[in-house]
């Protein structure tokens, strides 16, 4: 009977408030326990987190500092010639060059295809992304590529002042002298396909002047053919009025008809004559351009510069006589003269400034705070690793 009466009493189920006063206590004995673990290995989470963190900080305050150049060019850029630029200056053909260039000068720090600095091309004001941002408006987004920047700004980052000076003047020079060969063969190709392009319409446009041309000639041989109206037949008093003479004259009487016609041959023949001297124009520049872009095109693996370009242009335009061919090539030495003038920095030495550095104690904290968290972590997992090959019996 006792152990009956003792059963049911287990059996019993606990009150509500005394099951949450007992899981409360439990939660609070974890909480202990936790708080113990980590007091147990302070050692190891304080080694693990702070020492690291200060080393971090102190290494940070005492790393060597790096400097920078800037280079500013007043020249207007549009969001599609800016994004260009910056194509064909990081592009690996020119990094390649440039990597030749600081081996020439015996600049170390660099290997193949890469440069031993950090150069940055920004446009200002910097507004481009800004004005388009968020916005699928097709004419805002064309009104925007069209923006130009006021200046372009070429900063120059390195780990010394002296690396900075000697690494910037290949820089410039590669800059000032190499990227505008890119942009000179970019825009010759461009007329050389702009000169097809007309040449083709003229050859669209010939066979219909010429099946014009010799309808007016039938219809004048057929007008001579015809016999006047007699005077007595025309009425008097008739006054004829036509917006347009040229495209009525089958109205006007017969010797107006033939004189309007005449000066209608006339202007085909003539139209076809200037599309022949066009077509013969074109075809020479499209000759002469393609000479140009082979030249810039076998010298492309060599550091050829604008100003040998502009040279070789002077040494070939005597040796054209045609005078249109003579006065297109001396106007395009005129436009790479203004393109070698244009391109040069506001202030040609600037100063070298150092770079300043980034917080130090806020790096270090932030350091502090993940190696904390971590070694945090880490403890339990020791703890409970020994827990289980130590079991309390």
């Amino acid at each position: 009977m006792p152990s009956s009466q003792n059963n049911a009493a287990n059996d019993r189920p606990v009150p509500q408030n005394v099951r949450n006063k007992a899981d409360g206590y439990e939660d609070e004995i974890d909480l202990v326990d936790y708080f113990k673990i980590i007091w147990k290995r302070k050692y190891f989470i304080v080694l693990g987190s702070a020492l690291p963190a200060l080393l971090a900080g102190l290494s940070l305050f005492l790393s060597p500092g790096k400097y920078k150049l800037t280079y500013f060019y007043d020249t207007s850029l549009t969001e599609k010639s800016y994004k260009t630029l910056l194509n064909r200056f990081y592009s690996a053909e020119n990094f390649a060059k440039l990597s030749a260039r600081l081996r020439e000068n015996k600049i170390d720090g660099h290997s193949q295809g890469m440069i031993p600095v950090d150069v940055q091309l920004e446009v200002s004001p910097s507004h481009f992304e800004a004005d388009a941002a968020g916005t699928t408006n097709i004419d805002i987004l064309q009104k925007t590529q069209q923006v130009e920047g006021a200046s372009l700004a070429m900063t120059i980052v390195g780990r010394s002042q002296k690396e900075v000076e000697r690494t910037s003047l290949i820089v410039r020079d590669n800059f000032e002298k190499i990227l505008p060969i890119h942009n000179a063969k970019e825009e010759l190709n461009t007329a050389t396909v702009g000169f097809k392009t007309k040449i083709a319409n003229i050859e669209k446009g010939k066979f219909d002047l010429a099946l014009e041309l010799e309808k007016k000639r039938a219809i004048l041989a057929k007008l001579r053919n015809l016999e006047p109206a007699s005077s007595d037949k025309i009425s008097s008093g008739i006054v004829l009025q036509f917006d347009n003479v040229s495209q009525n004259s089958e109205y006007l009487p017969l010797n107006y008809q033939i004189q309007a016609t005449e000066s209608k041959i006339i202007i085909l023949e003539e139209t076809i004559k200037e599309n022949q001297e066009k077509c013969g124009y074109y075809e020479r520049l499209e000759g002469l351009n393609e000479r140009l872009v082979g030249e810039l095109e076998n010298q492309a693996s060599s550091y050829y510069t604008v100003q040998q370009f502009r040279s070789w242009l002077t040494d070939i335009a005597s040796s054209y006589e045609e005078e249109e061919l003579a006065d297109y090539l001396n106007a395009y030495i005129r436009k790479i003269e203004n393109v070698i003038s244009t391109n040069t920095p506001v202030v040609e030495k600037p100063s070298v400034n150092p770079v300043p550095k980034a917080s130090a104690k806020k790096r270090s904290m932030i350091v502090f705070v993940l190696l904390l968290v971590m070694t945090a972590f880490g403890a339990f997992v020791l703890e409970a690793v020994q827990k289980h090959q130590n079991p309390v019996s």
